[in-house]
């Protein structure tokens, strides 16, 4: 589990099932959840374009009542620099996309990240031309939506976008934004609340996407009934 804030939390299966009601520092959230194995490696991508790498073991077993380890603290981050995103890469043979504002999204290789040395730091994860957004780690080809500050949505798959080897690639244009315009949110389509992907779906890239309906942001219709 980690925080908007950037506390981690290792949990088993048994001490979840006991006491699911997640603790958080007052005005945190819960940022992401995943499933992994004690021996697996954990990536943390930062907002200074840098990744720490750590192993899930070096964490100790909590509970959800705890907050947590504070990660900044513990992989000794450089002053200033935050969580971005905790990636689980697994035995490194997916792909990751970072989502930059300016609506380019890179393909990278989750091999990209793999060091033959356990080195903690790896300077240079990503491209520091423009702010990212979100990091999507996919092992399979998948539907992803991207949208913009001015509530528009664009889906496209992600067979779309040819894989660059090179970390500090800008990547390629996906959502065409009007001036001073950004790419504010993604994410997996299944993962998102757009029930209508017809509507928003690129066939050729870039797109400027269509307006979200209400439906697909998670809006409930309400009616006003005369009594």
């Amino acid at each position: 589990f980690l925080s908007e804030q950037g506390y981690f939390k290792k949990i088993t299966p048994q001490s979840l099932r006991m006491s699911g009601e997640q603790k958080f520092k007052e005005g945190d959230t819960l940022r992401t959840r995943a499933d992994s194995t004690n021996n697996s490696d954990l990536l943390v991508f930062t907002d200074k374009q840098q990744v720490y790498k750590a192993k899930n073991a070096e964490f100790e077993d909590t509970k959800a009542s705890a907050l947590g380890t504070y990660l900044p603290t513990k992989l000794k981050f450089d002053d200033g620099e935050n969580v971005l995103r905790m990636v689980l890469p697994g035995d490194y043979k997916g792909s990751l996309l970072l989502v930059f504002e300016n609506g380019k999204v890179a393909r990278i290789p989750m091999s990209a990240y793999e060091t033959k040395t356990n080195r903690r730091k790896l300077t240079g994860a990503y491209s520091d031309k423009c702010p990212v957004v979100e990091i999507i780690p996919f092992t399979e080809e998948c539907d992803v939506a991207l949208m913009s500050s001015d509530g528009r949505a664009v889906v496209f798959h992600t067979s779309q976008l040819q894989e660059k080897t090179t970390r500090s690639t800008q990547g390629v244009n996906v959502m065409t934004l009007k001036a001073k315009k950004t790419v504010t949110g993604a994410g997996l389509l299944g993962e998102t609340l757009i029930k209508n992907a017809s509507r928003y779906r690129a066939k050729t890239l870039p797109a400027a996407g269509a307006l979200l309906k209400s439906e697909d942001k998670g809006e409930e219709q309400t009616s006003i009934e005369n009594l």
